[in-house]
């Protein structure tokens, strides 16, 4: 019986840009070479991937240098915004324990160096004491956005820009409603 290969859905759609890429690229009579190709797929998934091997003992401090060093060199988030990461605790159960970060973006202007909004970014890192501290293994380390119901793992998925940017643009709009009700 042959099973079809099991593939994670971000490299299937990373799969279906190139091959929308690659094939514009052709219908404009762009002649490709393999290297061409093979580079398409590159320049869509470089810088994506924060490798999590420098996370050791103490997790907490290795886990704030491994986000500061995504947020400011791999994602370059600090080119178009501020930010300030604080720790926001531990917690443990039987088979796990998890550390806490909190991002917080901001984007002031010449107009409001004061931002008037702010975005939220969560970061939980989870070491699980199910194996022999050899066989561990790398920690789990994922991320959320303020008003986003889905965890993203920051060795696969980038942080842009335009997330935080959405998000600050969607407070300020519910902020502007708010006034024009005329509640407070």
């Amino acid at each position: 019986m042959n099973m079809p290969e099991i593939v994670p859905y971000e490299e299937q759609a990373i799969d279906t840009i190139v091959s929308v890429i690659n094939r514009a690229k052709e219908l404009l009579g762009e002649r490709q070479t393999l290297r061409g190709l093979a580079n398409t797929r590159k320049l869509l998934t470089a810088g994506t991937k924060v490798p999590l091997t420098s996370l050791h003992i103490p997790l907490a401090i290795t886990t704030e240098a491994l986000i500061k060093d995504a947020i400011e060199n791999k994602w370059k988030l600090t080119d178009t915004l501020m930010y300030t990461l604080n720790y926001s605790g531990r917690t443990q159960d039987e088979c796990s324990q998890y550390f806490f970060f909190e991002a917080i973006f901001s984007q002031p202007t010449v107009a409001y160096p004061i931002p008037q909004a702010t975005v939220s970014v969560f970061f939980r890192v989870g070491d699980k004491y199910l194996y022999h501290v050899e066989d561990r293994g790398v920690p789990s380390l994922v991320f959320r956005i303020e008003g986003h119901h889905t965890d993203h793992d920051i060795r696969h998925i980038k942080l842009t820009p335009d997330w935080i940017l959405g998000a600050l643009q969607a407070k300020i709009k519910f902020f502007q409603r708010i006034e024009e009700i005329g509640l407070f």
